[in-house]
């Protein structure tokens, strides 16, 4: 009999040092936490690179609660002469991205999320597209600027593809380490370090 209400003890006292771990992983990745650049898309026509940061929101009495992703996006290229107006030219751009969802502490390590599409929100600034040959001449600049309003929804329409798969692709978080200012986590085989928001943080990627 001793045995067995030990036993049940030993249970009882685990199930409450797991229950302490799940609230402290809360209480530590609650907040806003930075990374650094990583390639978003990387072929012969285009590079952008991305810079993700995390907010997490607690919900109280819960083990999660909310999580928004926003991101800077940065876009370099070339990109032929459409109809021989103009010579090759390079192209570079940039822009932001969003999602929303939800996130849950599975155990004293691992988080769930849970992102939504439709809360999906890419912006490319028009401004900020920049296009330039050194052969341009007044005439062709013309042409060029004519062509920016179709380059925008271009690069928006390519951008959205590549953040809708690597969004839905972060479905857990692993092997999470909250040491003071630093968060470091596991997504599939790949390791990253983020910080706090203005705070310097580095990706490390095996």
């Amino acid at each position: 009999m001793r045995k067995i209400i030990y036993g049940l003890v030993a249970m009882a006292a685990i199930g409450f040092q797991s229950c302490d771990d799940t609230a402290r992983l809360i209480k530590d990745v609650t907040g806003t936490w930075s990374g650094a650049p990583e390639k978003l898309v990387d072929n012969s026509a285009s590079s952008a690179t991305i810079i993700d940061t995390y907010t997490f929101t607690a919900i109280p009495d819960t083990k999660g609660g909310n999580v928004t992703i926003t991101s800077l996006i940065s876009v370099t290229g070339q990109i032929d002469g459409a109809q021989a107006i103009v010579q090759p030219f390079s192209l570079s751009a940039s822009g932001t991205a969003s999602i929303q969802g939800t996130w849950t502490a599975i155990d004293d390590d691992e988080i769930a999320l849970s992102l939504e599409p439709k809360t999906l929100d890419v912006n490319i600034d028009p401004q900020a597209v920049v296009l330039s040959s050194s052969l341009l001449s007044g005439n062709t600049s013309a042409a060029v600027d004519s062509m920016k309003p179709a380059l925008v929804q271009t690069i928006k329409a390519q951008v959205q593809q590549a953040v809708t798969a690597r969004y839905l692709s972060m479905k857990h978080l692993d092997d999470i380490d909250v040491k003071g200012a630093i968060l470091k986590y596991e997504i599939g085989k790949h390791h990253y370090t983020m910080s706090r928001q203005g705070q310097v943080a580095q990706l490390m990627d095996n």
